[in-house]
């Protein structure tokens, strides 16, 4: 019979050209030759696959162009998931007549690894409708498993997929979850983050290796992934420590938005709801879960439309497939790739037939050529390694023993999967759905913004402004005390120390500007220029300015803190003396720090500031110094005893008017300012050092505020004294200079006495003040008869100068008197004076004495008013 059909097809195939290429023949069944195909169906699968499998072969024998004179008889085995009962049937098969020439099956993994394993040596070829192992895709399986193929999309896609889409939002840190103890997810998760971190370049942050023997380790895992600020996850492991997983992930706070967890697809098994042994409830574990992704391969093509090897849409093979079992099995992914499994097999027989007819002129027969299935067997590897064919799961295509195919993304959302987008692995064509555009991708990590704290511009460029004026005023202050230094006010203040207020009044604000210069203005190396010029003429210019009215005030304090004493008035040189010793402390101290600990330019990092998905981490430019502390301390050290021993003179000196000798007591009020605003300034500036604009400004203010207002106590009195007396010849009367020396030292001295005093001696003191009252009483009477006295004498002096100008008429002397005296100085040189009221007698001739007088109305006597001592200054 074989003969018989074998001349007709050779006569029918002669005849094809002539009829045309386009048409196809088929003969019914008894006419074709019986491909035998032992195939391996389990009875947990046979319910879901019997039907489908009688689909493809009703597809298959039906089409006109394949296996026209062939077709294919399964030869069922149930190996009941078994290992033993697999080889059993493996052996029936090779001892069956005809031989099968291959092998389809099966869908157990402990079935499928020693079937595979021993086929080739059998050489036949198997092929997998369910087999999803990553055993079988290692570098070694090629060796071990030379004949097995598998129509199902393997790890291979799946991994592809992964980095796909984590490469598609721009992740370049994952973390990731294995299952350690189960090869199925353990092996192909090695192969993912190599994949990644050589092929895509992400970063794997950290694996965390998940058995059942160490489950409790599922938090502690956990714990070092958040550690490590891990915010996308990648996850391998089975469904039953899923939902501890996720229970775990949920109590430490890895959900929600800003959280990405990419787990296997477990084709839409409701996982979730299994809470069993877990401390979560299902809609925590709900919420743990929502805006996860998971990955399966597809169990249809997407396209739905498009046309099949069997000349059936996908949706006319799908809605047949599913009307296979007649309503009464459950819905199955593996259908599907059983119907393109046969279709596989059929497409390589017909391939290979055809192949052989065009070489040989004769029918292909594979139980012939003597027994010899080496040929057969090679043929059916090139053929399956070389298909490609639209089926109904997509684009079927094979690369070492791999079938390349479709990968579906899923998006739980609203506790349901919704499919997002899919990976064709035989185009390497991977497609997101425009739904999930809408989908805020979260952030890889933490980011941490490095944000640079600059000064702000208007701010400084307001303060630049306000020390400017500051110059401005200091210099007009400068030019009035240099042109008017001969004016008894400015001349009597000691207009050199003046000036010297002014230089460092000068170099503080020019230091106002110098602390406002950053990177933004100058390089990092004239950065450290400025460190040192800002350091340089801040410390000099206090010093100066603050030194020249401690110095002052300190000869006023020499002067006044006993009255009764003869002292040698202090002159100005040793007042510069004085000041450039400390100047010169502060150049030593400045350049000892400047050779031993010099500046250099460096960035601090301020506290983070945590925000969502960002991590704000201040920075601020410093110079830094490694001992600046020590310098500081020194620097910072002489000044605050400068100021404490300035704040003493100051108080010790508060009763002085003396306008000549402090200023008008406005060098003390000086003093205080400094102290006050140096000491606040600070430490403030200490505070809110972390603080850019603040700090600035509080700085500047204080030193803008201070030098302005010490400027004008030391000048704005002399300005308004040029005003009221601009040729400065008019003496000037302070009232109270004896009044204020005298009370201070009485009132320290009953100060000190009231410290010794005991309560025996109180009463003492009492009759000792009762005394003083009564002396005080007495000198007021004595004070106004000294005022009557004055007042007489004041009349006879007048008496006296008309007596004289009536003398001189009389004599006809052509001198005049200029200034008419008490006192006569005779030939004798003897000088008779006025007494009791009579002139005495002038000398003949009038050139015989030397006549001094000098008006009383003219002369200033020391008490003008006898309530209140006063001191006229000259």
């Amino acid at each position: 019979m074989f003969a018989l059909i074998r001349t007709r097809t050779f006569v029918l195939l002669m005849m094809i050209p002539i009829v045309g290429a386009q048409q196809c023949i088929s003969y019914l069944p008894q006419y074709r030759i019986p491909l035998a195909l032992g195939t391996f169906l389990p009875d947990p699968y046979k319910t879901q696959l019997k039907g489908s499998i009688q689909v493809a072969l009703d597809h298959i024998h039906n089409h006109s162009c394949i296996l026209n004179d062939y077709y294919l008889h399964l030869i069922l085995k149930d190996t009941e998931c078994k290992t033993s009962v697999g080889m059993k049937a493996l052996f029936e098969l090779m001892n069956t007549e005809p031989r099968p020439f291959a092998l389809f099956g099966d869908a157990c993994t402990n079935v499928n690894e020693p079937v595979a394993m021993a086929s080739k040596f059998w050489h036949i070829l198997h092929l997998s409708y369910a087999e999803t192992h990553a055993k079988f895709a290692t570098a070694d399986s090629q060796e071990m498993y030379p004949t097995f193929f598998r129509i199902v999309p393997g790890d291979r896609n799946i991994n592809a997929a992964r980095c796909r889409l984590i490469f598609h939002f721009n992740w370049t840190r994952v973390g990731t979850v294995k299952q350690s103890d189960e090869p199925r997810f353990a092996l192909p998760h090695e192969s993912l983050t190599t994949k990644l971190e050589h092929g895509y370049g992400i970063k794997v942050v950290y694996t965390a290796g998940i058995t059942h023997d160490e489950i409790e380790n599922i938090a502690l895992e956990l714990d070092e992934l958040k550690k490590r600020d891990v915010r996308i996850f990648v996850g391998d492991f089975e469904e039953q420590l899923a939902s501890r997983i996720m229970c775990e992930a949920y109590q430490k706070g890895i959900y929600g938005d800003s959280y990405v967890w990419i787990l296997p697809g477990y084709h839409y098994g409701q996982w979730w709801k299994n809470s069993t042994g877990t401390n979560c409830t299902v809609e925590e574990l709900s919420a743990a879960i929502n805006g996860h992704f998971a990955l399966q391969f597809a169990s249809y093509s997407p396209h739905l439309e498009q046309m099949t090897v069997g000349n059936k849409t996908v949706a006319e093979v799908k809605r047949e497939l599913e009307e296979s079992c007649g309503g009464k099995c459950l819905p199955n992914i593996l259908r599907a790739y059983a119907y393109d499994g046969l279709w596989t097999l059929a497409m390589a027989a017909h391939r290979l037939s055809m192949n052989y007819q065009r070489i040989h002129g004769t029918m292909w027969d594979p139980h012939g050529e003597n027994g010899n299935w080496s040929n057969t067997h090679a043929g059916l590897l090139i053929e399956i390694n070389n298909t490609s064919f639209s089926g109904v799961t997509g684009h079927v295509r094979f690369e070492n023993n791999e079938r390349l195919g479709l990968v579906e993304i899923m998006q739980w959302s609203n506790g349901s999967y919704t499919n997002v987008g899919h990976f064709d692995g035989s185009n390497d064509v991977f497609t997101l759905n425009p739904v999930l555009e809408r989908w805020r991708a979260p952030l890889d990590a933490t980011i941490v913004v490095h944000q640079r704290q600059y000064i702000a511009y208007p701010l400084f460029l307001l303060m630049s402004l306000f020390a400017a004026v500051g110059v401005a005023l200091a210099l007009i202050f400068l030019s009035i005390n240099i042109r008017y230094r001969n004016h008894r006010f400015i001349k009597m203040s000691s207009p050199n120390m003046n000036n010297l207020i002014i230089a460092g009044s000068v170099c503080t604000y020019i230091s106002v500007v110098l602390l406002g210069i950053d990177t933004r203005i100058v390089s990092p190396q004239r950065f450290v220029t400025i460190c040192y010029a800002k350091t340089w003429v801040l410390c000099l210019g206090f010093t100066f300015a603050f030194g020249s009215m401690f110095s002052k005030t300190w000869r006023v304090h020499s002067i006044f803190t006993n009255i009764r004493m003869n002292k040698k008035a202090i002159k100005d040189y040793k007042l510069f003396f004085f000041v450039g010793l400390i100047a010169l402390l502060d150049v030593f101290t400045l350049t000892l720090w400047a050779v031993i600990s010099p500046f250099s330019f460096s960035v601090i990092q301020l506290a983070t500031i945590y925000m969502e998905n960002k991590v704000i981490a201040p920075e601020i430019e410093r110079c830094y110094s490694d001992e600046s502390v020590v310098f500081e301390a020194i620097i910072f050290g002489t000044k605050g005893l400068l100021m404490i021993l300035g704040c003493f003179l100051a108080w010790e000196t508060r009763h002085v008017n003396v306008a000549a000798l402090n200023d008008s007591k406005y060098i003390g009020m000086s003093v205080y300012n400094v102290v006050v605003m140096c000491t606040l300034g600070l430490s403030l500036a200490f505070i809110l050092q972390d603080r850019v604009d603040e700090a600035y400004a509080l700085t500047t203010f204080f030193i803008i505020f201070c030098t302005t207002l010490t400027l004008c106590l030391v000048f704005v009195p002399k300005m308004i004294e040029l005003i009221r007396n601009p040729s400065g010849s008019e003496p000037r009367y302070r009232k109270g200079l004896m009044k204020s020396v005298v009370g201070h030292q009485t009132k320290q001295f009953v100060r000190q006495v009231s410290i010794k005093v005991t309560t025996n001696e109180r009463e003492r003191l009492q009759r000792m003040e009762e005394d003083n009252q009564m002396w005080q009483r007495f000198l007021l009477e004595k004070t106004n008869q000294l005022w009557d006295l004055t007042e007489k004498l004041r009349q006879l002096d007048e008496m006296a100068v008309e007596d004289v100008k009536a003398n001189t008429a009389q004599s006809g002397s052509q001198r005049r008197l200029t200034e008419p005296s008490l006192f006569v100085l005779s030939n004798s040189g003897e000088c008779n004076g006025i007494q009791g009221g009579e002139s005495g007698r002038v000398g003949g001739g009038g050139e015989a004495c030397l006549t001094m007088v000098r008006s009383r109305g003219q002369t200033a006597w020391p008490w003008n008013d006898p309530q209140q001592p006063t001191t006229m200054l000259w």
